[in-house]
């Protein structure tokens, strides 16, 4: 991929940022109970099984720079907040552990199929900027990734049954195959309290917010135990895939 290509995507992301902000502040009626729109699309509490970057996990003090925000956040009952341990960028969402869905046992061949391709990746930093809103019900910090989890959407896709028929209908990709995806992290949730005023009162001096810029040489395979009584259950790393670029040719990797 060219600077130039790196360019044109980091300026769409700040363009999708822009975008979903002006939705928010311009939206109108009740903020949105996160948890209680989980509870339907997790079909009651099921734990989903994802694609994502646990960067939380991964470096923890790179969200340092992300205090000042969350100070001003904390506490009101209008947010919901993200425990750092639990920051992550979800690429791709397999499903969720049921008998009409994913059953555990299958979890392993969507790492044994999605690893060889993969490691085609090589490893690249992702930096983290800018923050906005999206759906009227999260607010989200931007990842500047140069288009690299498009390709890993294409690759395991190509991979991975279960993610061709996840991603065949995803309304991000097109008739000619060209995927819109722009990856994001949560830092927190709407309760369902107060208003929209308020919190875009709070955010709008953090909107170009620069956290900082993290080295990444793993995909990660995780399940996220979502419970009604404790939401940030620490995340299940099932397989970490290491990104090898042109040294994936060199052999059998585990």
């Amino acid at each position: 991929m060219t600077p130039a290509d790196t360019e044109a995507i980091a300026e769409a992301y700040a363009e999708r940022r822009e975008r979903d902000w002006n939705d928010f502040v311009n939206g109108s009626g009740p903020l949105a109970d996160w948890w209680a729109l989980w509870d339907e699309r997790s079909f009651g509490w099921r734990v989903p099984i994802e694609f994502l970057q646990p960067v939380g996990l991964e470096s923890p003090d790179t969200f340092a720079n992300l205090e000042p925000v969350l100070d001003v956040l904390r506490g009101i009952p209008e947010v919901d907040l993200v425990p750092t341990e639990w920051l992550h960028t979800t690429w791709v969402r397999c499903g969720f552990l049921m008998s009409t869905d994913i059953m555990w046992s299958q979890v392993e061949s969507f790492y044994v199929n999605a690893a060889p391709r993969l490691r085609r990746i090589e490893p690249f930093d992702v930096t983290l900027k800018g923050i906005s809103v999206a759906d009227g019900e999260r607010i989200y910090l931007g990842v500047e990734d140069g288009g690299v989890y498009r390709e890993a959407r294409r690759l395991a896709k190509l991979g991975v049954p279960k993610v061709w028929d996840v991603l065949k209908d995803d309304p991000l990709i097109d008739a000619d195959g060209n995927d819109s995806f722009v990856p994001v992290v949560d830092i927190g949730y709407f309760t369902g309290k107060g208003d929209r005023a308020k919190i875009a009162a709070a955010l709008e001096p953090f909107r170009d917010l620069e956290v900082g810029t993290i080295s990444l040489t793993h995909v990660k395979l995780a399940r996220l135990p979502i419970l009604p009584h404790s939401h940030y259950e620490t995340i299940d790393v099932v397989a970490e895939i290491p990104m090898l670029g042109a040294a994936h040719r060199g052999g059998y990797h585990n």
